[in-house]
């Protein structure tokens, strides 16, 4: 999978006492056009606690277009912003 490291606009669930649920998710292309993923399936979940707070790493799956890409996202506790990590065609 390839590095991306870019920051996303995120619809999630959260509920009490359970780990935020990503939805949807936006960003920007290098061109300036937006693109906006359905998060299809988490297949791994990864927490990582950092002084009081957490940091998960979500392994995702999603059909876009036609192509199924698996990527990574962050939600990054102490900074409450969410990030596309990684992306790679399955």
């Amino acid at each position: 999978m390839k590095a991306v490291r870019t920051t996303v606009d995120m619809i999630a669930v959260f509920r009490g006492g359970e780990v935020p649920e990503p939805i949807r998710f936006r960003y920007t292309l290098r061109d300036g056009k937006e693109n906006v993923v359905n998060v299809g399936k988490v297949i791994d979940l990864k927490i990582k606690h950092v002084g009081q707070t957490k940091d998960i790493t979500y392994t995702c799956t999603s059909l876009v277009g036609r192509r199924q890409l698996q990527y990574d996202l962050k939600y990054i506790g102490r900074e409450i912003r969410w990030e596309l990590y990684k992306v790679g065609e399955m």
